[in-house]
């Protein structure tokens, strides 16, 4: 398998992490796919620990555009499936991306004071609701034409909020920029500015959470 390459190469340069996702069969229902999962993943995960390697998986539902892979869907995006892979495979993380959660309307503060002691990675990614798009559109087109991925500080995160829940769980490891907010594209110099931006948006919250800023 294709992942037990990626943890051999992360044990040989002794890179404790690997994220990764859960994928999904999107023929399939959540219970029918995690029933799935279940047959699949703990060959991984003995062989991850066999390396010395930690999976996490992203809280992305993988719903961005009809083609993402895998087939626009992946299982571990809500508390529901999470609470089953922490019980079922309790030695796994969380790669944590709160913009996903804007999407699926879910309390950002309870899901990271429910499950932010399981964060091994967090990625710092905005998202804004298109509202003329979502009522154009509505809620069961799975935020097709009015999801918008945003740089931090131009969507509905609320990142105080993020940042003093991150502190009162303890997480203090990596807090990592994703950029793709499409307003700041098309050219190195753009990306640059879009990544400077979201630096210093979130640079004094960072600071006064005491977390690490990469």
């Amino acid at each position: 398998m294709h992942l037990k390459k990626v943890i051999s190469a992360a044990a040989l340069l002794g890179v404790p992490v690997v994220n990764t996702f859960i994928g999904g069969d999107k023929r399939l229902n959540l219970d029918d796919n995690w029933a799935r999962a279940q047959i699949i993943f703990p060959e991984i995960l003995a062989y991850a620990r066999e390396k010395g390697v930690t999976l996490a998986f992203e809280n992305c539902p993988m719903l961005f555009s009809d083609n993402e892979w895998p087939g626009g869907h992946n299982i571990a995006y809500s508390p529901y499936i999470w609470r089953k892979i922490f019980e079922e495979w309790g030695d796994v993380r969380m790669n944590f991306d709160p913009s996903h959660l804007v999407l699926q309307m879910i309390d950002q503060g309870r899901f990271i004071r429910e499950f932010g002691s399981k964060f091994a990675h967090v990625h710092a990614k905005d998202l804004r609701i298109d509202r003329d798009g979502l009522y154009e559109r509505g809620i069961f087109s799975l935020g097709m034409g009015w999801q918008v991925p945003k740089l931090c500080g131009f969507g509905d995160v609320d990142w105080p909020d993020f940042f003093e829940n991150l502190k009162k769980v303890g997480y203090d490891g990596p807090v990592i920029i994703e950029h793709e907010d499409r307003d700041f594209e098309n050219s190195d110099e753009n990306i640059m500015r879009g990544f400077c931006i979201a630096r210093d948006i979130l640079s004094p919250l960072i600071k006064m959470g005491g977390i690490q800023e990469d």
